[in-house]
């Protein structure tokens, strides 16, 4: 009852707030609500006992407040993360898991400021957004800015939540060029000396390693100065004992096989809370200096303000509020997903419990570190490729370069840097079959539209949402025939009269990766005629790899001609990755169709520079 009287009631003191002089807690009757947000760290700071960590700010951030050790982002890279917090939705339900898409919101979903903001909240964001998503600001923030702050509020009795996104740690900053401008003020003595770092076994322990490592955390000590300025400016406008702080990251770290991935590197982040006295008994917040080991999600965190803030929180949200009136006992699971990255493809889900990780990939012929333009820039990453060329690197992270298991699972207790796969382990059987079904129920339960390969979610979403493409009539036993088509237990064969164009992308896509092409050339120019771009796309990358390259370029000329975005670059992915033959054969039309899309483009350059060698 009280969630639905807490409006009226701020409306009706409002009224009255000048007349009598009544302070912002009273008038408001909600809190103050500051979010500050950095980016690409894992749980790397002191309050984690990260041991050469200089963040004294948040330390006395978590001595005051409630550290969360088991907070988990929904994607390792920021756009889908960003995506999942300000929906409260996990991205693959809005189709919105694809790095820079735009998606359309259904008419039932709204970004949670918004909400805020109808209560009379003043809200603002500092000024990164980067949601995958078609939206309009002006209804969302109060301001949208560099320059939106709190203390811009008409009033100073009106509630605010403010987000202030910190963006020194960012991956590009890790490289030597870009750190030397963020450390400029950084004094030597607060520097990190490479040596003092271990390396973790998923990297190759040299000096250029130890150097990322270094360089890390150094800006991490200037991201803590940086929280430390916004709290004193919050203590020094009397606002602190009025004010819920939040900090979190919104991936893991910008290294390899950590950002971009699913893994705990990737998805394990930093969740600090400080709720003040006068609103702690409301908040079901711990006490100053306590350690919260529930499974929480950032898709909770939106939902955590509303329920904070006294307002509703929408059923259509999937994600629960962890503090609030009703807050959740922990998640049994943990959910996560990576679809296509910049330019390359991907899919994989991924659930965690407590102690183990399930990790489903469904397109297993791709290696974990594919070659990522932005991502190959890392110090890190050049010398994993440097050592691997001179055969000197170790089993372990060479696994990382070669094509995956179709299931993973790990003991993260044993294995915290998930290393040793024991999807075949008999002893632990009962385990992989609990997190199988954890993951399939998920799927189905969010409505899992990324089962449509890119180039098809796009052809099927031209005009209307994504959301409801599995949800309406006949949906849920369609991706029933998806998910089975994609995970592989489907024959292998090819037959083009399947009538869905899903499940036949899949038939062919499995049959060009993972059968022997050449047998299946009959199936593949059937499927060349399809009346699906989509279908005729994965059709032809089969013709291209059975070594039928005319047949196979010219219905990738046809696709180019289109205009969707997502089929064109699926057309030139699948020319760069299906050999020099192909590529020769369309090589000099390919440059004039790249156009202004920065991801063909990429792609281009890249088959360019591997198959002119």
């Amino acid at each position: 009852m009280w969630p639905r009287i807490l409006p009226l009631i701020v409306r009706i003191l409002s009224c009255f707030a000048g007349a009598v002089g009544l302070t912002a807690a009273v008038v408001a009757g909600q809190p103050n609500i500051l979010w500050i947000s950095c980016e690409d760290i894992s749980p790397q700071l002191g309050c984690y006992g990260a041991p050469h960590a200089d963040t004294p700010h948040l330390d006395q951030l978590a001595a005051e407040g409630t550290l969360f050790t088991h907070a988990f982002s929904c994607h390792g890279v920021c756009a889908p993360s960003r995506t999942g917090i300000i929906t409260g939705l996990s991205p693959i339900s809005l189709g919105a898991n694809h790095m820079r898409s735009r998606v359309r919101l259904p008419d039932n979903v709204r970004l949670f400021p918004q909400l805020l903001r109808e209560a009379g909240y003043y809200c603002t964001n500092n000024s990164k957004t980067d949601y995958n998503l078609e939206w309009d600001a002006k209804q969302v923030w109060n301001e949208n800015s560099a320059r939106a702050h709190w203390k811009n509020r008409p009033r100073p009795d009106q509630p605010f939540f403010a987000v202030f996104n910190l963006t020194m740690t960012h991956e590009s900053k890790v490289w030597p060029s870009g750190w030397e401008g963020i450390v400029r003020d950084l004094p030597q003595t607060r520097r990190h000396a490479p040596e003092l770092f271990p390396v973790p076994p998923i990297y190759p322990d040299s000096p250029k390693v130890r150097a990322d490592q270094a360089r890390l955390a150094d800006l991490i000590s200037v991201m803590d100065d940086a929280v430390g300025q916004l709290l004193a400016e919050l203590t020094a406008a009397g606002l602190a004992d009025n004010t819920i702080v939040m900090f979190w990251s919104d991936h893991g770290n910008g290294l390899p096989r950590a950002k971009r991935w699913t893994y705990d590197s990737g998805s394990r982040v930093p969740l600090i809370v400080r709720v003040p006295d006068a609103w702690r008994a409301d908040s079901a917040a711990l006490p100053p200096g306590s350690r919260d080991s529930r499974l929480v999600s950032l898709v909770d965190l939106g939902p955590t303000v509303l329920s904070l803030a006294g307002l509703p929180v929408p059923a259509s949200m999937q994600g629960r509020p962890f503090l609030g009136p009703a807050p959740h006992a922990g998640h049994p699971y943990i959910y996560g997903a990576r679809d296509r990255l910049d330019e390359r493809e991907d899919l994989v889900r991924t659930v965690r419990n407590r102690r183990y990780r399930y990790v489903r990939n469904l397109m297993p012929w791709y290696p974990a570190l594919q070659h990522v333009e932005y991502g190959e820039r890392n110090e890190t990453l050049k010398e994993i490729r440097r050592l691997e060329t001179q055969g000197q690197l170790s089993a372990d992270i060479r696994q990382w370069l070669q094509p995956r298991a179709p299931e993973e699972l790990y003991d993260l207790d044993a294995d915290p840097w998930e290393i040793r796969n024991l999807i075949a382990d008999p002893q632990l059987a009962a385990v992989a079959d609990e997190l199988r079904t954890a993951c399939s129920q998920w799927q189905r339960e969010a409505g899992d539209v990324h089962l449509f390969p890119e180039p098809l979610l796009e052809e099927e979403s031209l005009d209307r949402d994504r959301y409801g493409l599995l949800r309406s009539s006949g949906g849920p036993e369609r991706l029933e025939r998806l998910l089975e088509a994609a995970r592989g237990t489907a024959s292998l064969a090819v037959n083009s009269a399947e009538a869905d164009p899903g499940v036949l992308c899949w038939q062919l896509m499995r049959a060009a990766r993972l059968g022997t092409p050449a047998d299946q050339v009959q199936e593949f120019l059937k499927a060349s005629g399809n009346s699906s771009p989509s279908v005729r796309l994965f059709a032809a990358a089969g013709l291209a790899r059975a070594g039928r390259t005319a047949e196979a370029a010219a219905v990738f000329r046809e696709l180019l001609t289109i205009n969707r975005p997502a089929l064109r670059q699926g057309v030139m992915r699948e020319i760069d990755e299906a050999g020099g033959a192909v590529y020769t054969e369309l090589a000099n039309e390919l440059p004039a169709a790249a156009g202004d899309d920065e991801y063909f483009r990429r792609l281009l350059e890249h088959a360019q520079q591997v198959h002119r060698r």
